[in-house]
């Protein structure tokens, strides 16, 4: 095994680090600092059950049964029991990258010695990281509040070896994970239980890699906006730095500077002409923008997120020990739902610039991009694919941080829903690349069919051909969706 890339103290995570440790497989340890950290907050437990203290979470129930007493004998059946009886998720399984995400973010998470577990659980379950055992966890169940109590139990089932988990390539029971990678299940003691239950973890999982998605589709969709531009002979006027800086939104001039540079050496754009195109041209600067200011300003509420003490309650050197709810996920619901919606436009304005390739009176060219109209219907029904997309994800867009439900006989009588907002916005960020996917078709068609090909920008040029090499001109009809799927590889791979 390599040497590790990353050094976790709880405070200094990145949203790049995570998307490299969860996709690639990349090893990380925790550093010498944070295992101190781990360990004086577990003595600091330990003493409170040799004192008989009365503390939330330690030696009482939970929720609703914050007032009913529990002895130091009780607290490992206490611990074991949270576990089995809050895995009650059900649906589809959370991806592997987000399940890694999950447990990354659990070791930061206890590396910044708050939450009072022994060294024995962090170790073990950096090992489940590092030797890619996945536990199983369905993705439906968490409120928000509480933390993403269903998932979270799912997820530290396989370290008391229960549950099941993913490994070798196979699904087996997560005793069976353990004891195939040579490892033991762990016997957790108190408060252990609820520190692994406690937390943003799933939500925070799902948002630190659909920011990090966000922010490529932003330049896949620029790029796009590049060759439609090329393909309508676009007015560059609208790109004139002067424009943007009157109006100095950062994401605005970003992209319009984008654009521009995408641009450079196109024999096909013109400038200094007395016509202005249409907004899904002229305003691409704009409204990417928007998306681009959008996505830097929910990067760095995920990245604080990430690292952040989320458990309760929290145990401080000083033998303090207070409670508060910082396991609330209102941060990261309210940034999901703000980002999706930023995400969404992206794909409405792309549906746009394909209806205006496609229709030959906007264009110029053949009807639906087809050498011979009327016998062959080209990239006609692909544009639908994409207004289905879109309107999807107009309901999906819808706040899901305005919704709330008591539970837990109204002790916790206000949730996030922000586990539900990141859904929602993983699933906007799928569909806005199948969206620009197609306009990428769309366009590469549109170059062939116009025979534009040696007037392309480098850049530009570069996009074609590697789409070029991957998916044949359209000649005369066959199955789209084949072509739509390897394009939206290339897009998920990096590889435009």
């Amino acid at each position: 095994m390599n040497e590790p890339i990353v050094e976790l103290t709880g405070d200094s995570l990145t949203i790049s680090d995570m998307v490299i440790i969860v996709r690639d497989n990349k090893p990380i340890n925790i550093s010498k600092e944070a295992i101190m950290r781990i360990n004086k907050a577990s003595e600091i437990v330990q003493d409170i059950l040799k004192e008989k203290r009365r503390v939330y979470g330690v030696t009482t129930g939970f929720g609703y049964l914050q007032n009913t007493p529990v002895s130091p004998e009780d607290a490992q059946k206490l611990q074991n029991n949270l576990i089995i009886s809050h895995a009650a998720g059900v649906g589809p399984e959370f991806s592997r990258d987000v399940v890694r995400g999950m447990m990354l973010l659990q070791l930061n998470k206890f590396a910044r010695g708050h939450s009072g577990v022994r060294f024995e659980v962090v170790s073990l379950l950096l090992d489940l990281l590092n030797k890619d055992i996945i536990p199983v966890v369905p993705s439906q169940g968490s409120l928000g509040a509480s933390g993403d109590l269903a998932p979270l139990a799912h997820l530290s089932l396989v370290l008391i070896g229960k549950g099941y988990a993913h490994y070798g390539g196979i699904q087996i029971s997560g005793l069976e994970a353990l004891e195939k990678a040579g490892l033991l299940p762990v016997e957790l003691t108190a408060k252990e239980g609820l520190a692994l239950l406690n937390g943003t973890q799933a939500m925070t999982s799902i948002a630190a890699i659909a920011v990090a998605d966000a922010e490529y589709l932003v330049k896949i969709a620029n790029l796009a906006t590049s060759m439609s531009m090329e393909v309508h002979r676009a007015n560059i006027d609208a790109l004139n730095p002067k424009i943007h800086q009157v109006r100095p939104h950062e994401g605005q001039i970003d992209t319009a500077g984008a654009i521009r540079e995408y641009l450079k050496g196109s024999k096909l754009v013109r400038e200094n002409i007395a016509f202005q195109d249409s907004y899904s041209l002229r305003c691409a600067p704009v409204v990417h923008g928007a998306t681009l200011d959008t996505i830097r300003y929910v990067k760095r509420i995920v990245k604080t997120e990430m690292n952040s003490s989320t458990d309760n309650p929290l145990i401080f050197t000083s033998n303090t020990i207070l409670s508060g709810g910082n396991f609330h996920g209102q941060p990261i619901a309210l940034v999901m739902d703000f980002l999706g919606i930023a995400v969404a436009e992206l794909g409405n304005i792309s549906e746009r610039r394909i209806e205006r390739l496609l229709n030959p009176t906007l264009s110029g060219l053949p009807a639906f991009l087809s050498l011979e109209s009327g016998l062959n219907s080209g990239f006609m029904v692909a544009q639908y694919t994409a207004a289905s997309l879109v309107s999807e994800n107009k309901q999906l867009a819808s706040p899901s941080s305005v919704d709330s439900i008591p539970v837990s006989a109204n002790q916790e009588d206000h949730v996030s829903m922000g586990t539900i907002a990141a859904l929602h916005t993983q699933r906007i960020i799928e569909h806005v690349q199948f969206i620009l996917a197609i306009e990428l078709l769309c366009v590469s068609q549109a170059i062939d069919v116009a025979e534009i090909q040696d007037k392309l920008a480098h850049t530009t040029l570069e996009v074609y051909q590697k789409i070029r090499k991957v998916i044949p001109m359209l000649h005369e009809d066959r199955e789209l969706s084949p072509d739509i799927n390897t394009c939206v590889e290339l897009i998920r791979n990096r590889r435009l």
